[in-house]
Formats: structure tokens, sequence, C-alpha cells
């Protein structure tokens, strides 16, 4: 082998061991956490019938459909939530690839590694990395976008615009706020492309038609979390910054010594990019800084969140600037010298905290998302659940009874409005309903509870969950929500003593159920 591809392995080295160290948290973490109901949103839906699953997100949900796609194909192989589970660790160490030839094309091998080493130890990645949602995707289009649009300054050819105009394609696919993403790196394309002949450009344009569909489903989707009034700003400025200083902490570092490293690692690689390439730079600084500006511009009555995970795309840029950082710093080093600093720092990032809350952290029911909880009940379910049937809510015993419960549709608990649509795309007759309580060690007075719904239900109590059957057929769908009323309301009245976090999820429940079923008997009405 050459001396020069020696040298470079040697410096690569660390990130391959920062890498490895990815691999083994995120094996470990396929089958230890818990799962959550976000991920059995995605699991449910993505069950269903292709078809039926892109109605339900695009129209009835609203946002971006293409996890939902990737994972109706996973399940079509293995229909299990940690064959899900395996598709965002593919995904996210495919991000922590992307991050290594980002800095490469931007500052060499040096920089290549410690972005590898900035995206293997990130909290972001570490977390979402095993999250069955559209997280790690996002990363990954982020980095791929983020490639493809350095090689296209590079190229100037219309080629390669086309090329990243395809994988800018995937951002708002993968999730609403990529249309920001997209924006920004369309705004200095054309800046860029000005006074060039326009023919060449033609397939990246057709591109961009491509996505004018996002935006109807985002506009679904921020129609959803509308609540009313006159409106005002999506964040105020200490959310905002809070939330941007989560995003750098779960980007690198995460707290304390390593934070401080990175941040400083990644302001010289800035100031180094806006030397050298000002037009990376400038993406950088938007992606990073887009959204936070947005949400404290734009006026709506949306209740539309910010959070660190919404900014997962710009961890390759964030990455890529560190490690241009490093690679300015360690110029004049050899790289013996070079792979020695890289590997102190692999030390570091390791022994720093994720900086990113993990949402499959046990708060309530505690563990009751836990394989051994789940084995049981999952088990009941797979045998009772047939073709037709109707599942409320996205509810993780549910997720764990796949392949059965695929083969039902599950209804949402998040607000009555959502739920009537879910209700309205229901076949009828529908089969049974099944409605699962996670209520962990409470008493329940199964006879009484058994009694006051009557012989149309079913009740039983499977470890941690309470799980009720509505036995169809069920030809009515104002009447599926009268029963998941009816089913919560009279479990309250037989829980013996419950916690908040339980009285809340009744709750819930019962007003997301009432306002449906309201909504649906006008329907009938009009």
């Amino acid at each position: 082998m050459p001396r020069r591809r020696l040298e470079q392995a040697l410096v690569l080295l660390p990130a391959a061991i920062a890498f490895g160290l990815l691999v083994f948290r995120l094996v470990r973490d396929v089958h230890d956490k818990p799962l959550h109901e976000d991920e059995a949103v995605s699991g449910l839906i993505g069950a269903r019938p292709l078809g039926e699953l892109l109605a339900t997100v695009v129209l009835d949900r609203g946002g971006a459909p293409l996890h939902f796609v990737l994972v109706h194909a996973v399940l079509a192989f293995d229909s299990s939530a940690v064959a899900l589970r395996w598709l965002s660790v593919a995904l996210a160490l495919g991000a922590v690839l992307l991050c290594i030839e980002l800095g490469r094309r931007l500052g060499g091998p040096v920089a290549g590694a410690v972005a590898g080493i900035a995206g293997a130890t990130s909290g972001l990645l570490t977390i979402y990395g095993t999250v069955a949602r559209m997280y790690a995707l996002f990363a990954f289009a982020g980095g791929l976008a983020a490639v493809l649009f350095v090689r296209a300054l590079e190229r100037r050819t219309g080629e390669a615009a086309f090329s990243a105009a395809l994988a800018a394609w995937l951002l708002p696919a993968a999730h609403p706020y990529g249309g920001i993403a997209v924006a920004a790196e369309a705004a200095i394309a054309l800046y860029l492309w000005r006074g060039r002949p326009l023919r060449p450009a033609l397939p990246t344009l057709a591109v961009g038609a491509a996505m004018l569909p996002f935006a109807f489903f985002d506009l679904r989707l921020a129609h959803r979390f509308d609540v009313g009034g006159q409106g005002d700003s999506l964040a105020g400025p200490s959310e905002t910054w809070r939330q941007l200083h989560l995003v750098v902490q779960g980007s690198a570092g995460g707290s304390g010594l390593p934070l401080v490293v990175f941040l400083a690692l990644a302001a010289v690689g800035i100031a180094t990019l806006v030397r050298d390439r000002p037009v990376v730079a400038t993406l950088t600084a938007l992606w990073l800084l887009g959204p936070p500006i947005l949400f404290l511009t734009v006026q709506s009555s949306s209740s539309l969140g910010l959070s660190p995970r919404h900014l997962i795309y710009a961890l390759p840029l964030w990455a890529a600037a560190a490690g241009v950082g490093a690679a300015r710093l360690l110029a004049r080093w050899g790289p013996r010298r070079q792979a020695a600093a890289l590997g102190v720092l692999v030390l570091v990032a390791a022994f720093g905290s994720t900086g990113v809350h993990d949402p499959r952290q046990p708060n309530f029911p505690e563990g009751l998302g836990t394989e051994a909880e789940l084995a049981g009940p999952a088990a009941r379910l797979r045998t009772e659940i047939k073709s037709g049937d109707v599942l409320f809510p996205f509810s993780p015993v549910h997720l764990a009874a796949l392949p059965a419960s695929g083969r039902a549709r599950t209804l949402p608990r998040a607000q009555p409005e959502l739920l009537a649509r879910a209700l309205r795309r229901v076949e009828l007759p529908a089969g049974s309903l099944f409605v699962s309580v996670p209520v962990a060690d409470t008493e329940i007075r199964l006879h009484q509870l058994q009694s006051r719904l009557g012989p149309g239900f079913v009740v039983e109590k499977l470890g941690g969950w309470l799980i009720l059957e509505r036995r169809g057929p069920l030809r009515d769908r104002a009447s599926i929500a009268a029963a998941i009323s009816k089913g919560l309301r009279e479990a309250q009245v037989a829980t013996v003593q419950y916690n908040l976090a339980l009285a809340g999820y009744y709750r819930l429940g019962i007003y997301v159920a009432e306002g449906a079923e309201r909504q649906l008997r006008l329907d009938r009405a009009g």
C-alpha cells in the first residue's frame, strides 16, 4: 500500500473506532429500549396497504410520507417492531458515512475523520438511531443533500445540479421542516446559476416542481395543530434559543468539556469556510438558523413546535464544520500526531452526555413498553385480531402485536377531528374494536367493569395492560367512537386508585372519542 494511503488510513482509524462505538450502542438499544407510542404510529400506519397508507399520511394526518413508505417495504420482509428499529440503525450509520464524505470533500482526510467522530458520537444519532421514526432518515437525507450540493458546487454542471436536486427532494419527503432546508439550498442555487443558459437547468427545475405537493401535505399538518385565536410567533426568543442550544449539544459534545471542544472546532471550521467556501458557510448558517428564525418571526395560531430532532438534517454540515476546523488546526502536524489527537478526541467525545432527551425513557407507565411487559398481551392480541378489526389507539402493545395488528385499522387519540377523519375511512361493517389502556399495577374492578359494559364487551387485564374488546360487526362509524368513549369512561370508574397520568390518559381518550362521535353524527344528519 502506498505511503499516502497508509497515512490516510491511520488518520481515519479514530473515526472507525467512533463508528464501531456507535454500532455497539445502537445494536444494544434496539432490544433494550422500550417501545414508544410514536413508534407505533410509524409501524401501524406503515403496515397498511400502500394506497391507504398514503391517504392516511398526506390527507388525514399531513406531513412527509417517505418514512412510512420505507416502513411499509421493511414490513413486507419482516413484520416486527424490531425490524423498524433496524431501518433507523441503517440510516443512522449511513448518515455518519455521509458526514465523513462531506468532511473529506470540504477539508481532506482529517476533516472527514473528525466529521465522522462528531456524527458517530452525537446524541441525536445515538438516540434517534434506534427510534422507529423518520429522524435517522432526515439526518441521512441532510447528509446526502449536503454532499451532492458540494459536488455540484465543484462541478457546476447540469448533471451535478440535477443529482443535488434529487437528493434535496428527499428532505421534504422525509420531514416537513425539510422544506426550509430546500428553500435555503434553492435560493443559493438560483443565485449561483443566474445568467447561465436555462436548458441545462430544466431537469433540476422539474425536480423542484415535484417538491410542490409536499407543501400541501405540510399545510395539512399545520392545520391539525391550529389552535385558533389571533396568532402569535410560533416560539418566543428564550424557547427558540434553548432549542438551538439543545441542537448544538445533541449534534456533538453533549455538555461540559466535549461540548466546548466541538464548539471551538466548529467555530474555527465555519470561519475557514467563510474564507474558502463562503457558499457552504452560508448553507450551514441557513440550515441551522433558518427554522429558529422562522419560528421567531412567523405569526400563526398553530401549536407546531421546535425540537432538536427537527434540525437533525443539519448535523452532517455541523459535523463537517468541526472537521474543517480540526484540519485547519492540525494542518502542520504529521499523520501520526494527527491520528493521536483524533484518538484523544474520540475519548473526550465518548464520555460526553447525549445532550438529547430520549423519548423512550420510562415516564408513564413505567416499563410497559419493554419486551417482557408486552409479550403476554401482544401474544393474546395476535390470536384475536382479524382483518377488518379496529384498534385504539396507536399503542406499543398494538405495535408488538404485528403482523396481526397490521391487518386492522388503528385509530389516533390525538384530536377529535383526526379521529373522525380516520373513522370516515373505516370500511363498514367493521370487525371488532380493541381498546388498550396502560394501567400498570393499578387495581381494576374487572367484574364491575364487565357488568357495566354489558355482554357486547370482553374485558381482560394482561400484565400492565387493560384490553377492552367490543365485539363486532360494527355497522356505524359514530358507534365505534361511542364504544371507545364508553369503554374508557367505565374503565375510569372501575379503576380503584389512579395517578394523574392515568387520569389524563382516560380524559384525553374520552374527550377525543366524544368529539369525533359528535362530528360523525353531524355528518350523518347533514
